[in-house]
């Protein structure tokens, strides 16, 4: 990386801190854009060049917090063989990422679901990490015969992926929340009765 693409991922680095500090001090709704290139010390002009609206600053901080973390939860895949083990290593990686702000994620997950029919979703190459890493999951388990190759796996992550931030906001919102555990078992069970041979 030249000097010219370190300065652009500071510059980008240093806009998504200080926007994400606001949001957590004056909440989501509340923050301006123009308070976040104040806080950023840049212009509005450089604040809309890198993102166009405070959602995809949002999108911008947890993709950096997942690709912070994908090299972690790439080797312990290795390490867990068969569909199951997998997706428990997977749901406490996404419980690592998203369970400590809720509103923030809240948002997020609002955010993504809105957005995901305005292109083809299934031919989207600007993946997340981490549904890049869901997919691969899916194509590997049926490879292994775990799971049904008569769907394509895109199809059967994308269908992972909105039954965890469902069952993730609903136990958020739950008088009585699962514990991760119990929480994780039910969603798996529930994924893997509808998905498994």
């Amino acid at each position: 990386m030249n000097r010219r693409e370190r300065k652009k991922e500071e510059t980008r680095g240093n806009i998504i801190t200080c926007a994400v500090r606001l949001f957590k001090e004056k909440g989501f709704k509340e923050t301006l854009m123009e308070e976040i290139s104040e806080k950023a010390d840049v212009s509005k002009g450089t604040l809309y060049n890198y993102f166009e609206d405070k959602e995809s600053i949002l999108s911008g901080y947890y993709q950096s917090i997942i690709a912070d973390y994908g090299k972690e939860i790439n080797a312990n895949l290795k390490i867990n063989q068969g569909i199951k083990a997998r997706l428990d290593n997977l749901l406490d990686f996404i419980s690592k990422i998203f369970g400590n702000d809720i509103d923030l994620v809240t948002v997020y997950f609002r955010n993504r679901m809105q957005t995901l029919f305005d292109s083809n979703p299934l031919d989207n190459p600007q993946r997340s990490g981490l549904e890049n890493t869901v997919l691969e999951i899916m194509k590997e388990a049926q490879e292994r015969g775990e799971l049904r190759d008569d769907i394509p796996a895109l199809v059967i992550a994308r269908n992972l992926q909105f039954l965890v931030m469902s069952y993730f906001i609903s136990n958020l919102y739950s008088e009585v929340p699962l514990k991760m555990d119990d929480f994780k078992q039910q969603l798996i069970g529930l994924f893997l009765n509808g998905a498994k041979r």
